[in-house]
């Protein structure tokens, strides 16, 4: 990843995209009687987004780990890119760590269904997203960044500095109970 250094701030593809995200969260209006055209598509963009930083973590992760073990090369960095999250998120930490995710539990069994739902809107449905999901995904996706990188390199949050200068609000994990109706 490409960094740029602003003050006190690392900033790369994770805290650009957080970054952003954030900005449209603080946008949305809190309450959905208020809502606007605009809002619906707004919330799915950070739906993505959300999910974007969870792989960005995780993929990040992965490489940090495989450089730190020396096992980082041209074959590697070809296969990673080809890899895909499910199976990287599913499979990757056992074989790298010795530990599996605990997947049932907060907030990964989140990332699960965030990931789930990011993929019906951009594969297949083009799903509803609602700003009640939109800062879940968010919140759901910072802690298990958080989580990830704790999994993997057991470390304080690299990016401690970009949540206390732009914080997120604590929101319920994100679920399909907020799905809206079909």
């Amino acid at each position: 990843m490409s960094t740029i250094n602003i003050g006190y701030l690392h900033l790369d593809s994770w805290s650009e995209t957080y970054i952003g995200a954030r900005s449209i969260v603080s946008k949305l209006p809190d309450n959905p009687d208020q809502t606007d055209v605009i809002h619906g598509p707004l919330s799915q963009m950070v739906l993505i987004a959300s999910h974007q930083l969870v792989e960005i973590m995780l993929f990040s992760c992965i490489r940090n780990n495989l450089e730190r073990s020396n096992k980082w090369n041209d074959v590697s960095e070809e296969f990673l890119r080809k890899l895909n999250f499910n199976e990287a998120f599913n499979r990757w930490p056992k074989r790298l760590t010795e530990k599996a995710f605990p997947k049932q539990k907060q907030p990964f069994s989140a990332a699960r269904e965030l990931a789930s739902r990011r993929n019906a809107t951009v594969h297949s449905e083009s799903a509803l997203t609602t700003l009640e999901m939109a800062r879940s995904a968010l919140h759901t996706a910072v802690s298990v960044s958080i989580a990830i990188q704790e999994h993997f390199e057991g470390q304080p949050f690299t990016y401690e500095s970009v949540l206390k200068k732009y914080p997120i609000e604590e929101q319920v994990w994100f679920s399909s109970s907020m799905y809206p109706p079909s």
